[in-house]
């Protein structure tokens, strides 16, 4: 039986998160485990209707070339990987994910795009760590 079936890797574009799926091809290639790469979209209402589904958009459209790409990076390895976009807050939703897709292993970055969050472990990561129960290896490009 492999120590890890199924690795989650949450991914926002940033060096972190693509050196997080660097660590999780490695990870799969030596425990033949099934990589889910997971791209959140924070829908945050804004004050106009029609701007907050313009800025959805686009981040949406994003987190599908975030996923598309990791995809490709990792098919070039060997290695084929499930993509998937979700709506959600991301620490939320990354939590919430890896429970009902029985995740042995969270691989993600120290901290992502929020130049704020760089300054100490990013807050996502730091709730993901706390609340997920399942174990998570913290990665720094």
């Amino acid at each position: 039986m492999a120590m890890y079936d199924n690795i989650l890797v949450p991914l926002d574009g940033s060096a972190n998160s693509k050196k997080a799926l660097d660590v999780a091809i490695e990870y799969s290639k030596v425990f033949h485990a099934q990589i889910i790469a997971l791209s959140v979209v924070h829908h945050i209402k804004y004050d106009s209707d029609a701007l907050s589904s313009d800025i959805y958009k686009g981040l949406s459209t994003n987190a599908h070339k975030i996923v598309e790409s990791c995809r490709d990076r990792a098919w070039n390895q060997g290695i084929t990987i499930k993509g998937v976009v979700e709506d959600g807050n991301p620490k939320q939703r990354i939590v919430e994910f890896a429970k009902e897709n029985d995740v042995d292993l969270i691989i993600m970055g120290k901290s992502g795009m929020n130049a704020f969050n760089r300054l100490v472990l990013g807050s996502t990561t730091n709730h993901v760590v706390r609340d997920s129960g399942t174990q998570v290896l913290v990665v720094n490009a």
